[in-house]
């Protein structure tokens, strides 16, 4: 797939727009016959927690996860908002929606005991770390700094709370912790110069825990 994906972008450099779209579709095409074939893990009494459920990809993941038959936490902003009740509505009993917004500590460690005590004594299969602002795209000198804070105590405090308050859910199952960042953790962007050094610090730090719970032999893994 990798060198396939390669060849594609080669062609689309020395080839005409339309032979490179058609290129791209078969591609794409391909891509997808190969990965629908592709066996999935048995998701049998595995649970996972996902942050930022409200809307978008959250949103979303929540779905899909429980199409497949996870057990499903959504933690939500607003867990009487139109993104929780949609998440209600549509899936199965196995999905959950827990009030949790991540700048605040009191409602992460109530949505642990109740995580805690539905799963008993099994642990958490993985902790997805989705939600996060971006912020307002403007010129970086032009942002007050409650802007900056807001966005520090999201995409870096709030995510570390997390991470940090579920670790031993994931330690009891030898879970996987998922960050879901953007390009901009690694590289900065004139306009959305907000939400970069916030997601670098956090890809930093969770690095660093997943190491110290490897050292420890937990076996936790972070994708």
């Amino acid at each position: 797939m990798v060198c396939l994906a390669g060849l594609c972008a080669v062609c689309l450099l020395i080839l005409s727009p339309f032979w490179g779209l058609i290129l791209f579709s078969v591609s794409c095409f391909l891509t997808y016959t190969y990965l629908s074939g592709q066996e999935l893990l048995p998701v049998d009494q595995k649970a996972v927690l996902v942050t930022g459920g409200d809307c978008g990809l959250g949103h979303a993941l929540c779905k899909y996860l429980d199409e497949l038959g996870f057990t499903v936490f959504a933690g939500v902003l607003n867990e009487n908002g139109p993104g929780a009740e949609e998440l209600r509505r549509t899936c199965s009993p196995r999905l959950s929606v827990l009030q949790m917004d991540i700048t605040k500590p009191v409602q992460i460690k109530d949505a642990y005991s109740k995580v805690a005590a539905m799963l008993q004594d099994r642990g958490l299969w993985a902790v997805i770390n989705n939600a996060g602002v971006l912020g307002f795209p403007t010129d970086g000198e032009l942002l007050p700094m409650t802007d900056y804070k807001q966005c520090m105590a999201v995409n870096f405090f709030g995510t570390v709370e997390v991470t940090k308050t579920f670790l031993p859910l994931l330690r009891k199952s030898k879970g996987r912790l998922v960050n879901v960042s953007s390009i901009g953790g690694e590289s900065a962007f004139s306009h959305v110069v907000m939400g970069c050094p916030s997601q670098d610090m956090a890809h930093g730090i969770l690095c660093g825990l997943n190491k110290n719970a490897g050292h420890a032999k937990a076996g936790l893994g972070q994708d």
